[in-house]
């Protein structure tokens, strides 16, 4: 557990170098919320429930993505 922590660690830190590195890779998770938020209120409901569906899939997506990155890179280790 110890090693994925330190994975974790630097993961972090090589996307914030990422994110900083160029207009193309900023994104913002703090305003997020806020901006879904306001699109949700403005859709009907059952356009807001499309729109939720999607924004899990791609929450489950990126997920999956993150936990194949870390056993990717565990596997590597070893």
């Amino acid at each position: 557990m110890a090693e994925r922590d330190d994975i974790e660690r630097e993961f972090t830190r090589t996307l914030d170098a990422v994110r900083g590195s160029g207009a193309q890779f900023v994104f913002d998770r703090e305003g997020r919320p806020g901006a879904i938020a306001a699109i949700r209120a403005a859709l009907s409901q059952i356009e807001r429930e499309l729109f939720d569906a999607v924004i899990e899939d791609c929450e489950c997506e990126l997920a999956a993505t993150r936990e194949a990155m870390f056993r990717l890179v565990e596997g590597l280790k070893k």
